[in-house]
């Protein structure tokens, strides 16, 4: 039976941590320098990286993304692991069909507000900046945060409310692996909080719970940049 924890991670993040656990070192290597060969990313940044790392770094270079897993497939097609890269078509697949509903869905509220709205003033576009200084945490941010964090965390995930029936799931299922238990934890914790899982709450709850900062400055460092970009 699927543990409650892994139902909190979406199908893609399921099969990052399928792929890690898969692939070989001989499989990694050959990974790295496809990726390479063809420019998809940075030799520095790809030497110390594992597979889930990489699959983050794809998806913030623009790589894949959402319904749009075609280099992974292709990626794993060459390694020879044709389950994996079948695995990933149908998560490709689901989140297609997903992407298909939520238009529809947001084509009907865009033909409602028009209709509320006609002979009357619009509805003023929502700043742009607000979404910017405010951004939705991305998944390569809490991979970097797993990695500076250490024996804390349990402590945290349940300041970040979660139980500790929680932490022993997230051990059970990362056994050797310590960042990527951590990783495991914040991305659940990414999924509960929704649309609030944004840089600044998180920064909020690290501050509250007493992290040092210098594990988490570069958060507040990408935070500063960006609205520095949009004050130009």
């Amino acid at each position: 039976m699927a543990s409650k924890s892994s139902g909190l991670l979406s199908p893609r993040v399921r099969l990052h941590h399928k792929i890690s656990e898969n692939l070989v070192e001989r499989d990694v290597k050959s990974l790295r320098a496809m990726l390479t060969a063809d420019d998809k990313l940075g030799r520095a940044r790809l030497e110390k990286a594992c597979p889930q790392e990489i699959c983050i770094m794809l998806e913030e270079a623009g790589q894949i993304g959402k319904g749009n897993l075609g280099l992974l497939i292709e990626l794993l097609t060459h390694l020879g692991q044709r389950r994996l890269a079948e695995e990933a078509r149908k998560v490709e697949e689901e989140e297609k069909r997903a992407i298909n509903t939520e238009n529809e869905r947001k084509d009907d509220v865009v033909a409602t507000m028009e209709r509320l709205t006609v002979g009357g003033d619009p509805v003023p576009p929502k700043h742009p900046q607000a979404d910017r200084t405010n951004s939705r945490v991305t998944e390569l941010q809490l991979n970097k945060l797993a990695g500076n964090l250490g024996s804390e965390w349990e402590n945290l995930t349940i300041h970040l409310g979660m139980k500790k029936a929680d932490v022993d799931r997230f051990k059970a299922e990362n056994s050797t692996n310590l960042q990527s238990q951590i990783f495991a934890m914040l991305v659940a914790w990414k999924a509960k909080a929704g649309r609030d899982a944004t840089v600044e709450k998180l920064v909020h709850e690290l501050r509250r719970f007493v992290i040092d900062e210098d594990k988490f400055e570069f958060l507040l460092q990408e935070t500063k940049h960006e609205t520095a970009f949009c004050n130009k």
